[in-house]
């Protein structure tokens, strides 16, 4: 008898140690932000102003959240709802949304993710770890509401397609039907695929606070995932009111494929679609395509020659490769 109580003793100091240990973790200050670096060429971006764009939209999600979204009309009754990168927002694929949907090949929507600009509570946060997912469905839900019977496409960019993977391989498929995936450069974090481990240059994250809201996880802690855990290296000439320039934990796991990523690589259908370009400063090509091969990806993935991170919903070639897969997928 005691020795067991001398064991649990042992295993009560080290437990505490390790609540202990967590809470020092995540107490740390953010590390400082590199010096200012236009990564992906954001003064290059063409400003468009509220005339240029459709007008913004709110629905309702399950939780009473008004979150934001831009809607372009077409005789096809496809609908791509599509999913913008980290610290960005819908809007800023105007020219991707414009040329699918001027083509005929589908009604677009360009989601704010909850927690960007004018979607959610706060900025840069979630309620929840795996709310993206939910607000997906509920999106699907009230576009068959507004009478949109046409099957659904779910693309995305650079994180948002990441997302994409991540609701490939979740319960969301299970509620509302898919009928094609698209993903432009996604990002699959800490795997080869992603450049030098942070986009190129494009974030800072905060480790140490990293591994001690894991460890809170593990014994079911959730009360800190609202913290920040990464930030952007958005340059502050290209700041307009709209960017995230930060994510909670919570959210940023929302955003990502899992830890497990290969079954949501492997949960994407034989008809999906990857694309990635030979110059993208954030994501490896031939690391991502060998990553693919070996989770077992069903579907295509091409690299397309001259193309960066930006380029691949901007430039013609990028655009037709997208505009041809949208019209190829299905209508009733």
């Amino acid at each position: 008898m005691r020795h067991l109580l001398r064991g649990v003793a042992i295993l009560i100091v080290l437990a505490i140690g390790g609540l202990i240990a967590a809470i020092v973790s995540i107490a740390r200050p953010f590390p400082p932000m590199p010096p200012e670096t236009d990564v992906f060429g954001f003064s290059s971006e063409r400003d468009k102003s509220a005339t240029d764009l459709p007008a913004l939209q709110q629905f309702r999600a399950r939780d009473g959240d008004a979150l934001a979204y831009r809607f372009y009309d077409a005789a096809s009754e496809r609908i791509l709802i599509f999913v913008h990168g980290s610290s960005y927002h819908g809007g800023g694929y105007h020219d991707l949304a414009s040329a699918v949907s001027a083509a005929g090949a589908a009604k677009v929507v360009l989601v704010n993710m909850r927690g960007h600009y004018f979607s959610g509570r706060r900025r840069g946060d979630v309620e929840y770890i795996g709310q993206y997912e939910d607000d997906i469905v509920d999106l699907i839900r009230e576009l068959r509401k507004q009478g949109h019977k046409g099957p659904i496409i779910l693309g995305g960019h650079s994180s948002g397609a990441g997302f994409v993977l991540r609701f490939a391989g979740g319960a969301g498929p299970k509620q509302e039907a898919i009928a094609g995936y698209i993903a432009l450069a996604p990002i699959i974090p800490r795997t080869a695929a992603v450049r030098g481990g942070d986009a190129g240059g494009w974030n800072v994250i905060h480790l140490p606070r990293i591994l001690g809201l894991v460890a809170l996880n593990i014994i079911g802690v959730h009360g800190f995932d609202g913290l920040p855990i990464i930030a952007f290296n958005k340059p502050a000439s290209a700041w307009n009111g709209t960017e995230t320039l930060a994510y909670s934990w919570r959210l940023n796991v929302s955003y990502h494929p899992r830890n497990d990523y290969a079954s949501d690589v492997k949960a994407m259908p034989s008809n999906a679609l990857i694309l990635v370009g030979d110059k993208d400063e954030a994501v490896d090509g031939a690391a991502l395509l060998a990553l693919l091969k070996e989770a077992g990806y069903r579907g295509s993935a091409e690299i397309l020659p001259q193309t960066n991170h930006f380029g691949i919903f901007h430039d013609a070639g990028a655009l037709k490769r997208t505009v041809d897969y949208v019209a190829g997928i299905a209508e009733p």
